[in-house]
């Protein structure tokens, strides 16, 4: 008894090892996209801190507060620059503090984020923040201005 083989596609190749390898190519696609840093652009002015399109209005020396209850304050004291930050993102309540020390090209943040902590490490890299969190994750902030602004919020998640 002779066997009947398959009939074959493009490029002689049998339908199943096409469509195999159209999965694996979608595959691959799919994890690019996922570890590809999110990108995000920050601003602060005497008009207010903008992150992501949203805008903070001043509200008093170094506080900033917007829609939903969001809020921020920077203060500058010893050398270091700190930022807090409050906010209801993607339907959760996080928070968020970062140090910036004067002259420094790396901040330092902490989040909390639906009572889930997380850390991250930022270097400036002369035109935004290249953002690290401690699991491996990362966010491209793009500044406005040229100088260090501090962001205490988790961007990217």
């Amino acid at each position: 008894m002779r066997s009947r083989r398959a009939p074959r596609g493009p490029w002689g190749l049998r339908p199943h090892l096409l469509a195999l390898a159209a999965g694996v190519a979608a595959a691959a696609c799919g994890a690019v996209l996922l570890t590809s840093p999110a990108t995000i652009t920050v601003q602060e002015s005497a008009a207010g801190y903008e992150i992501g399109g949203t805008r903070l209005a001043p509200a008093g020396p170094g506080a900033y507060r917007g829609q939903g209850g969001a809020a921020l304050v920077v203060t500058h004291a010893g050398g270091v620059t700190r930022a807090g930050s409050s906010a209801v993102m993607n339907g959760a309540h996080v928070t968020g503090e970062c140090t910036l020390p004067d002259g420094a090209s790396t901040e330092t943040c902490r989040f909390t984020m639906a009572d889930r902590a997380l850390t991250a490490t930022d270097t400036w890299t002369g035109a935004g923040w290249r953002r690290r969190y401690d699991d491996g994750r990362a966010a491209e902030i793009q500044v406005s201005g040229g100088r260090p602004v501090p962001v205490p919020f988790p961007v990217g998640r």
